[in-house]
């Protein structure tokens, strides 16, 4: 009967030490989970090439949405480079193709200003929902926080149809209101674009996408002195922003501190070779 009583007390004594680990690691874990949300990106934006199609997908804890542009199986996309436009349904073959791929983040930015985290390739557009793509492509911890805070989020799925041009007011509404980067829209950067090529539209058309990513334009216009590829001239505080990582992500650009612009100021000139290089006279062809 001791023996019995005894081996009771060890197993009560297991339970409860068992049930205090977990307690514990279950309070690192939110820890945890709660330093990666100060530390990382409010958004997280995926690409999605399928064989049927292209889809943006925006997961905001900023904004508790879930957001999803599918493109319709008649819209086409631009592809830079070079390449000109083609159905958004045939771009993963063409660029697997003609080897390629390294132009998909590309196709997001210049048609969207969709600066993605992660491009995904899958069979199906709606394939992104599957928990092993996103464990995959998440990583554990953020597809956990992801599956944690999917209730207390919205999910809204928008589709394009027709062409890009004839979307544009939908695209300039949505992609700012569901699509653009939190953290840009949280910042004080101020960027005026200047175009110093003979191509017509590209300051208007640098001007959307950056709009679009969640920064602020204040101005764009033409500009006749004379820029190789893309020059950035910056003033005080503005190396400080996240805007200021994510434009050097972007633009492969020159850089020139200037100190008589006001704080938090930027000047993103754009010449000949970054119009040729992304063949923005292909682009024009289709509009």
């Amino acid at each position: 009967m001791k023996n019995v009583k005894t081996k009771k007390i060890l197993n009560l004594k297991l339970s409860l030490g068992l049930a205090l680990l977990l307690f514990l690691a279950i309070l690192i874990l939110v820890g945890f989970l709660k330093k990666r949300d100060k530390n990382e990106n409010l958004d997280y934006k995926l690409g999605i090439i399928a064989h049927n199609g292209i889809a943006l997908v925006s997961i905001s804890n900023e904004r508790k949405m879930i957001n999803v542009l599918n493109l319709g199986p008649e819209v086409d996309v631009w592809i830079p480079d070079g390449m000109s436009w083609y159905n958004n349904t045939k771009v993963g073959n063409i660029l697997e193709q003609e080897k390629k791929t390294d132009l998909i983040k590309d196709i997001f930015w210049y048609n969207f200003g969709f600066l993605t985290d992660k491009i995904l390739v899958l069979d199906s557009v709606n394939d992104w929902k599957k928990d092993s793509v996103l464990i995959d492509n998440l990583g554990f911890f953020d597809w956990l926080k992801y599956k944690i805070n999917y209730d207390k989020m919205l999910l809204k799925e928008e589709k394009i149809d027709g062409g890009l041009d004839q979307n544009e007011l939908f695209l300039s509404e949505i992609m700012v209101r569901d699509f653009s980067e939190s953290k840009l829209n949280n910042e004080d950067l101020r960027l005026s674009i200047f175009n110093n090529t003979s191509e017509s539209g590209l300051a208007s058309f640098m001007t959307k996408r950056l709009e679009w990513s969640g920064f602020s334009v204040v101005s764009a216009d033409n500009n006749e002195g004379k820029i190789d590829k893309c020059l950035i001239i910056y003033g005080d505080k503005v190396d400080l922003n996240y805007g200021w990582k994510m434009i050097n992500k972007i633009f492969d650009c020159d850089k020139k501190y200037d100190q008589t612009l006001n704080e938090n100021e930027l000047e993103l000139y754009f010449g000949d070779n970054l119009a040729s290089m992304i063949k923005y006279s292909s682009y024009l062809k289709k509009n």
